[in-house]
Formats: structure tokens, sequence, C-alpha cells
């Protein structure tokens, strides 16, 4: 199946658009504007590019698949593709190094599967270097067509750690596991080192969430003279998006542990930190501030780098965690 008819019949779903370009198609999580935005410094339009959370979401007879694509600038070092059938994980695939990568992935059913009974099938995208598809083969004369998708929307916005750093498996970072246990579509607008920043927020963007997360600060922490400073960058953020979102459940995380956290920075300490973010949100009826620290235990096993970004195992707690505390308020 050539990249044509891909997007002719809408298989990427997570995704507000694609984009041609001379190496394939490429799904993008942001509006033109953003992408401008984040385009000013090549960290962030690296990782603005990144198909965090994308995925190709259909049904189909066929009993196996190719994926041909090309990898493009990378903020990590591996890239990895996960696939569920009929909504269980099923394999995950890739090269445990960019050089090792081949461009390609293929899969196939087990033969107890391979019965021509159409099956679901989603393929999530790294979300830790740029990706544009090349090509999607079926077995022969496979029949394909979009997955219903839910009737839900998940808006996850944030830095690194909501665009999934340091998961190894695309689908065990917290943005996706979060999506798939409230059974909502997912829209991550997680961009690594990003802070609070009300130009991030584009009120022309073609989605419209029923639950939205917000987890900044880590990157903000240090980066201002005074916490006074900070305060107002984070009311900026948080008052438009309150009001953007007018009506929405927000859940406002604020910075989850790291190893160097009880360090002096001139601006404060992190719990300061913490504390103006929950005053900030304090007026704001439609938001629920959560306390990032007791969503992962504090652990160094738990994160990728021991320091600061969670592994797979790390983003499961925050993820069971967080769900929870959503579930309690009843916005499941």
């Amino acid at each position: 199946m050539r990249i044509e008819e891909i997007a002719a019949k809408g298989l990427f779903a997570n995704a507000i658009r694609w984009i041609h370009t001379e190496e394939g198609l490429m799904p993008v999580r942001f509006t033109e504007r953003q992408m401008e935005l984040y385009s000013r410094e090549e960290r962030f339009h690296i990782r603005s590019h990144c198909p965090a959370g994308i995925c190709l979401d259909f049904v189909s007879d066929t009993t196996s698949i190719e994926i041909n694509y090309s990898l493009g600038s990378a903020v990590r070092k591996w890239a990895n593709y996960d696939i569920y059938i009929d909504g269980v994980m099923a394999a995950s695939l890739g090269a445990d190094t960019l050089e090792q990568d081949l461009g390609r992935i293929a899969y196939e059913l087990h033969a107890g599967m391979q019965n021509g009974q159409p099956r679901r099938w989603t393929i999530y995208l790294p979300q830790n270097t740029m990706v544009a598809i090349q090509s999607l083969k079926l077995s022969e004369g496979a029949a394909v067509e979009a997955a219903e998708p839910y009737k839900r929307n998940l808006l996850c916005l944030g830095d690194s750690i909501t665009q999934g750093m340091d998961a190894r498996k695309p689908s065990s970072t917290y943005a996706v596991l979060l999506s798939r246990a409230l059974e909502m579509n997912l829209l991550n607008h997680g961009v690594g080192g990003y802070v609070f920043d009300a130009d991030s927020l584009d009120e022309s963007l073609p989605y419209k969430p029923d639950l939205v997360t917000v987890a900044y600060g880590t990157n903000d922490w240090g980066r201002f003279e005074t916490l006074d400073v900070f305060r107002r960058q984070c009311f900026g953020f948080i008052d438009k998006a309150a009001k953007l979102y007018a009506g929405v459940p927000i859940y406002v995380l604020t910075p989850y542990w790291r190893a160097d956290q009880d360090k002096e920075v001139p601006m404060g300490t992190m719990q300061e930190l913490s504390d103006t973010i929950r005053e900030v949100c304090q007026p704001y009826s439609n938001i629920t501030v959560v306390d990032g620290q007791k969503l992962i235990p504090h652990l160094p096993t738990l994160f990728g780098d021991a320091y600061l970004h969670p592994n797979d195992e790390g983003f499961l707690h925050i993820a069971m965690n967080l769900f929870k505390q959503i579930a309690a308020n009843g916005h499941c």
C-alpha cells in the first residue's frame, strides 16, 4: 500500500495531519503555528516532529504486515514499534541502536489466528525519532479500513516525560497507557525540554479534548531568577489553558521526583516551585492539581537515566496512579 492510500484511508490515529516529504509520509501532532514556534530552536524542532503517541490503526483480514520507513533526526539511540492485535500487545519490534535499524519491520499472525477474521491492528510509532512511512504491505487480497476511533479525546501537554522519554516501547509511555486505560483518543503534545509557555497553546487546534493533562515544571526549575518570574510564566499558560478548555477537566501534575531535587537554585526549591503551580491553579474550578511526587516511587531503577526520565516500568506507575485519581473524580 502506497503512502497516498494510507493517507486517503485515514489509517493514522492520534495525529492531526500528515506531511508528504521526500522520505515518505510523516504524521504530525501539532498545528503549523505550533510547529513554527518549536522550530525556532533545533532541539524543539526535532522533538516536535517525533510521532509520540501516533499509531497506524486499522481493521484488516491480513495475516501479516510489513512497514518500510525512513528515520530522521532522533533524541534517543533506539526506535521501536509496538504491535497490538485486537487490543492485546503482540510484538515490539525495532533495533537496539539506530545504526542497526533496517528501515523495515514485519510481523505475521501465528497459525491459530490466520482464519480470515478481520482484526484490529494498532501499530505505535517511536516517540523519540522522526519517522516517515514509505509503504504498508498487507497479505495478498487483504481488505483494510480505518479503525473506529474512541468517542472521547485526551490531550496530554508537557515536556520530555510526557513525550515518552525514556521508555523503550512507545506504548509504554504514560500518555499512551492512560489513553488506553480510559479508552480515549490521544493527542500527545509533549515536547522534550519544554516549559510553561502560553504561546504553545493554539486556539485553532482541530482537536477538542474531553480531558487534559498538563505536566511542566521540571525544566522551569532553575530557568528563572525568582519564583515571581516563574509564577507569571506559569499563570500565563494556566490561565489561557483554563479558558481555552473551559468546562473540560484539566489535571495539572507537579514535577515528579528527580535525583537532584534537593539541591538549591536561586529561584527556590523544587517544592516551592510545585507549591507555586498549586497556588496558580487554585482559582480555576476545572483544574485538579496532582502531586507528581506521589505518582512514581523515588527509585532510580524506575528511571532510564537513573535521574529524571522514567523507564517503561516507571511510566506504568505514573499511568496507574494518575488513572486512579481521574477515576476517583468520575472522569473516566
